[in-house]
């Protein structure tokens, strides 16, 4: 489980999930304005990578995961 949690350290996982939880809504009948809700959600992503909050929780710094 911690290791999925881990996941939600990943800015894609939230901007994805994000996509998701509005199309359901939307089906759902829900009358959302889906680009300012993603504008925000991918603003607000952005600024926690410049913060160092959100990163690849696969790798440590800048490099790209290494198969194991």
């Amino acid at each position: 489980m911690r290791k999925y949690l881990n996941r939600l350290k990943n800015p894609a996982t939230i901007i994805g999930l994000t996509g998701y939880l509005l199309t359901i809504l939307s089906s759902l009948g829900f009358i959302i304005d889906n680009d300012t809700i993603m504008t925000v959600v991918q603003s607000i992503c952005a600024i926690c990578v410049l913060l160092g909050i959100l990163n690849n929780p696969d790798t440590s710094g800048i490099d790209f995961p290494q198969k194991k």
